[in-house]
């Protein structure tokens, strides 16, 4: 357990924007890592193609396109506490990861778009700590799952 959390300021554009995005191919379920600056959707298991250039940026949030990118499920997601817990990369799971784990949270003042202060409240009580920290570590076993197969949108 970590016992303290250094918010960056990093806002959820910095994890949809600067990595890779995992996300769930809709015919078969399987993960396709969507790579940073790519528009093509692409399942090498069963073929799955989808051209998603035309859609911009459709950034999934807290309470708005909950595990949604680009009009499909993102794969790093899972229920818990009664919500959806998701991540777009293992970035933004090991920040998740990183900021539940803490005992002590410290953010940057007068910053209102970073991912810690737009986490929803069920994330951020302790009584979800337990919980939430469990299903981390279920799609920590999920991401890991990946480096054994390649599935790669180009």
């Amino acid at each position: 357990m970590n016992s303290r959390f250094n918010d960056t300021g990093e806002s959820i554009y910095s994890f949809f924007e600067n990595y890779d995005k995992l996300i769930e191919c809709p015919d078969c379920q399987r993960c396709i890592i969507l790579k940073q600056n790519n528009f093509i959707i692409c399942c090498n298991n069963c073929g799955y193609l989808n051209d998603i250039k035309s859609m911009g940026n459709v950034v999934a949030s807290w309470g708005k396109n909950e595990g949604i990118c680009y009009n499909h499920k993102l794969w790093l997601r899972i229920p818990c506490c009664g919500e959806e817990l998701w991540a777009f990369n293992k970035e933004h799971l090991e920040y998740l990861e990183g900021y539940i784990t803490s005992k002590i949270r410290s953010r940057k003042p007068n910053i209102n778009q970073s991912v810690a202060s737009r986490l929803p409240t069920w994330m951020k009580e302790s009584k979800n700590k337990l919980q939430i920290s469990r299903a981390i570590e279920q799609l920590k076993k999920r991401l890991r799952s990946i480096d054994k197969v390649l599935f790669i949108a180009y």
